[in-house]
């Protein structure tokens, strides 16, 4: 069987976070599986196959779709190009499978299908501008919002198999869109190995901050995180774990953002108690993991909550909000808190901070991280690409991982 991965996440900025992170790893372990089919990868442009191994670079069979044009202005003739280009190979070679593993970005093309002999796939990763519609429509030009609807219609209409990286995204999707008939399988999100508690047996003594994963977008809940931060002194300062402590927040954050949060915090009293670091390595990142007292994670919507599982993997107390996936990824090992309501978000965070920290905990922890893996994920991918297998029962086994 031929299979076609579409690698326009190659040309991702970001290709070691998020979606990219998927990608690689997905790739890679669907390589180190299958040994019966041949894997190609469709690339827009001169691709970065630094990205993976050696070995799965040699195995993938490169087909390049060059396109001419830039811009925005001509994104949709430059999307109908791709799209021909993309079916022309699938008919020119017998493709059996077209996987696109990114489809939803604005900047993805996401092809049409012309080709009836083979199966088109795809993985939906969240229906955030769909789900906070009101809030996407302010925000983003005309023009993005309706590609954004035109690809959904596309789904509908052409698309065989869909890969959610959670139960909530399939659970949104399929109540959304009309794909009842369609192949779903939930295909989790993982962690490296490198994700893991202190190395050392007697961890040091955890620093005084609280870590919260952030960013600037409203659902990410920054305000929220802030006025929580600064009731939970209000209420509990006395406590010597609290009057320490401090909220270590880990985003990108230009010059204008960072000057209205720290407004924001000085409003609340909070703002010698607010460390940003803009963006980190991920090997700074698993450190800040693995040296703070608790994980912080007030978000208002996720298609999966990726942090909670890295906070998890390094042994961390989490208090997250009990919304979208996050309860399916974290299960009974984090204290879930309301979003909306400052007080339960502080009194959660309160006994996060107060959790314990022992080795026997931290590992607790990690173990249960480990259920989730890109291997399984990886599997189940093939699974379906190779077969259509039963769309129900796929969902029904792979839910229970969370």
């Amino acid at each position: 069987m031929k299979i076609l991965i579409d690698g326009q996440t190659l040309l991702t900025p970001e290709l070691k976070r998020g979606i990219g992170k998927y990608f690689l790893n997905v790739v890679e372990n669907l390589l180190s599986a299958d040994f019966a089919n041949e894997f190609y990868l469709a690339v827009p442009s001169t691709p970065n196959l630094d990205a993976f191994s050696p070995w799965a670079a040699a195995k993938l069979q490169i087909v390049d779709l060059a396109v001419n044009g830039h811009g925005r202005r001509e994104m949709d003739a430059l999307s109908r190009q791709y799209s021909n280009r993309i079916n022309d190979i699938i008919s020119e070679t017998g493709m059996d499978v077209y996987w696109s593993p990114n489809a939803l970005m604005d900047s993805v093309f996401l092809p049409a299908r012309l080709a009836n002999t083979c199966r088109y796939c795809v993985t939906i990763f969240d229906l955030i501008p769909l789900v906070m519609e009101e809030h996407f429509k302010k925000s983003w030009p005309p023009q993005m919002f309706a590609r954004y609807r035109h690809k959904l219609a596309k789904l509908e209409t052409d698309y065989d198999v869909f890969f959610h990286i959670s139960q909530h995204t399939y659970n949104d999707f399929s109540s959304r869109l009309t794909v009842a008939r369609k192949h779903h399988v939930v295909t989790p999100l993982a962690v490296d190995d490198s994700f893991r508690p202190y190395p050392f047996p007697k961890i040091a003594e955890a620093e005084d901050y609280v870590l919260y994963p952030g960013g600037f977008d409203p659902r990410k809940n920054m305000f929220g995180a802030l006025e929580a931060f600064a009731e939970l002194h209000k209420h509990h300062g006395n406590d010597p774990v609290v009057r320490g402590s401090r909220l270590r927040i880990v985003c990108h954050a230009d010059e204008a953002s960072e000057k209205d949060l720290r407004k924001r915090a000085r409003r609340l009293g909070i703002d010698d108690k607010l460390d940003v670091t803009g963006f980190v390595t991920e090997a700074e990142l698993i450190e800040l993991y693995q040296k703070a007292r608790c994980l912080f994670f007030p978000s208002l919507y996720e298609g999966f909550g990726l942090p909670v599982l890295e906070g998890l993997a390094c042994g961390l107390p989490i208090a997250a909000s009990k919304t979208s996936a996050i309860p399916e990824v974290a299960g009974d090992l984090a204290l879930y808190f309301d979003p909306r309501d400052v007080e339960d978000m502080a009194e959660k965070l309160f006994r996060a901070l107060n959790e314990p920290r022992n080795l026997e905990s931290r590992l607790r922890r990690h173990r249960y991280a480990e259920r989730f893996s890109w291997q399984k994920t990886a599997l189940t991918t093939l699974q379906a690409l190779s077969d259509g297998a039963d769309a129900t029962q796929l969902v029904e086994k792979e839910s229970s991982l969370g």
